[in-house]
């Protein structure tokens, strides 16, 4: 008896913010970066004796989100499990990437040469909004969508994808509770208007965009920070102030304490992040941030991590017995 194995690592993405709200028939231009860690890894394999699918996911909804994908697509047979960090709605983008690597791992067992990820992602309802998850997770680094034109729908377009410095480092920091889901955020996403500070995004762009290609991660965090600004008083009534989480103040005073910058919330969170291109003060930060949520008796995933140069991994492999 043969059995396949197919492995797909998945890192997750952070949301840095929008660079537009609504300008010339056009809403949420978004940035954002594929981390190394935290991660999942989809798990398959499969013999000439399966009849059927076998689905173990730690999670109903990414049990749900996989059997959408492998309907849609039509992996019938074999085993399926995931492993890594699974938790929804804190900021990572997590279903997003569950669809894609399902997509992807169904595509290589089923050897289809030809699926197309854009059709079958908006055919799931993903990247209504955003589609910095989709590249970030096939390109790694950093990516910057065009945003989203608001006459006839669609995706947004891959604007940049820029190769991340990889002396620079990022300390995320996931407390309790949970963010936004997509069915909550609608009411506050569907009617965007525009703003005063348009023009300031727009400079946030350039300048984080210019950090990162020259690698002056002063720049890079400044436009980072504002855009952040602007995020946090436009969503606010959306989330109950600058941060979703109310161990968002805590957790961003001690980064800044720390020696971390461009401190910001990823999506609607609660994941909160900083930058720096000292491992060191990267470290720091990470007890630091332990610490003072222990001291309230907060639990808190932080991690300390680069930002990827690939989005995903695909490993396949076959044994005889």
């Amino acid at each position: 008896m043969s059995v396949s194995r197919i492995v797909v690592r998945a890192g997750y993405r952070l949301h840095l913010g929008f660079y537009r709200y609504v300008d010339n028939g056009i809403a949420y231009g978004s940035v954002g970066i594929a981390l190394e860690e935290p991660y999942l890894e989809l798990h398959y394999s499969a013999t000439s004796y399966d009849r059927k699918l076998d689905v173990r996911m730690p999670t109903e909804e990414a049990r749900e989100a996989i059997v959408r994908v492998v309907n849609s697509v039509g992996l019938t047979s074999g085993a399926l499990e995931m492993t890594g960090y699974v938790r929804h709605h804190v900021g990572l983008g997590s279903l997003t990437r569950i669809y894609l690597a399902t997509a992807i791992l169904s595509a290589v067992a089923l050897k289809i040469t030809d699926l197309n990820l854009e059709e079958l992602l908006i055919k799931l309802g993903r990247c209504r909004y955003s589609c910095v998850g989709y590249y970030t997770l096939m390109y790694g680094g950093l990516a910057v969508d065009s945003g989203l034109r608001v006459s006839d729908g669609g995706i947004p377009k891959p604007l940049v994808l820029l190769r991340f410095p990889r002396s620079w480092f990022v300390v995320l920091a996931i407390p309790e509770g949970r963010g936004l889901r997509e069915s909550e955020e609608v009411r506050y996403l569907d009617n965007p208007v525009p703003i005063e500070e348009q023009k300031e995004l727009y400079r946030a762009l350039v300048e984080l965009i210019t950090g990162a290609k020259l690698e002056r991660i002063d720049l890079f965090t400044h436009g980072i920070e504002t855009l952040q600004e602007v995020a946090g008083r436009y969503f606010s009534q959306a989330q109950g102030g600058f941060f979703s989480s109310p161990y968002g103040d805590l957790i961003a005073k001690t980064m800044i304490e720390s020696g971390l910058r461009g401190i910001g919330q990823s999506s609607w969170g609660p994941a909160v992040y900083g930058f720096t291109d000292s491992f060191v003060v990267a470290e720091i930060a990470r007890k630091a941030i332990l610490s003072s949520l222990s001291k309230i008796g907060v639990s808190c995933d932080v991690w300390v991590s680069r930002v990827s140069e690939v989005g995903h991994t695909v490993h396949v492999s076959s044994s005889k017995f």
